[in-house]
């Protein structure tokens, strides 16, 4: 009797060494799964013994690392970072800006623009100033000879607009271009807020060779400040954003000059 208890508690400890061997749950207790590849398993919270164990979800690497904006992009004001991710612009040229009120209203904004690119800019206005100002008086051609630009920006008329006679602005602006030069140079047409009495018309005939640009083909409905003249704010931003795609369109960039422009496409014959 006692060799049988002996026997049957030898085989009682040889069953539960074979139980521990092959990974049996002992005494009830639930089984522990293995971690599967690419997850991980978090422990139960030491207060809750009874707490599922919920494996850890892998994090998969994102498809693209995401851009983050340099500090000089972050602080441009509104447009200028569309601007900066444009076609290149001549870095180290000088744009020189001349004219009354308007030409500060569109060379403050895009003079941002264009120092983003690694441009020098150069604004000179005068508020209550008209072409023959300009014309016939000393700042014009001393400026000029100051900044030796390689781009003349003009930004003239918008206290003109309503001279009855435009014609006599003929030689008035025929004066200025030749002051100018026959360095790149865009006349900037005003951005219209009532009809003018055909002086736009005037200046678009006589102001070669240089380009003369109309704004009321870029932009139309533009915001306008207290006056119900000048554009506001938001109406400059977007008028300097129009001229500066201008100007990337128009640039020719394997001029012999670095701010040599296309040539303007003729005119289509009346029908």
């Amino acid at each position: 009797m006692q060799e049988s208890r002996r026997r049957r508690w030898l085989e009682l400890y040889l069953l539960s060494l074979s139980a521990l061997a092959v990974g049996l749950p002992a005494c009830g207790a639930a089984p522990i799964a293995a971690p599967t590849q690419g997850s991980a398993v978090s422990a139960p919270p030491a207060n809750s013994a009874a707490a599922p164990v919920a494996p850890t979800a892998a994090v998969s690497p994102p498809a693209a690392s995401p851009v983050t904006a340099s500090p000089a992009e972050a602080a441009a004001p509104p447009g200028v970072a569309a601007a900066q991710a444009s076609a290149d612009l001549p870095k180290g040229t000088l744009v020189l800006e001349v004219g009354d009120s308007f030409a500060a209203a569109l060379g403050i904004p895009l003079g941002k623009r264009l120092k983003a690119q690694g441009l020098r800019v150069a604004l000179e206005f005068k508020t209550a100033s008209y072409i023959p100002t300009w014309a016939f008086g000393p700042d014009l051609s001393k400026f000029v000879s100051k900044y030796n630009p390689d781009l003349v920006l003009v930004s003239l008329g918008a206290n003109e607009f309503e001279i009855p006679e435009p014609a006599q602005r003929v030689g008035a602006i025929k004066r200025l271009v030749a002051t100018i030069g026959d360095r790149p140079c865009v006349w900037v047409s005003p951005p219209s807020w009532k009809k003018d009495t055909g002086l736009l018309a005037v200046i678009r005939a006589n102001s070669a060779p240089c380009r003369y640009l109309d704004s009321d083909t870029l932009v139309q409905d533009l915001p306008r400040g207290p006056d119900k003249i000048h554009p506001s704010t938001e109406g400059r931003e977007i008028w300097a954003d129009a001229v500066l795609h201008w100007l990337e369109r128009t640039r020719a960039p394997n001029g012999q000059r670095p701010w040599q422009l296309r040539e303007e496409a003729p005119a289509s014959a009346p029908q």
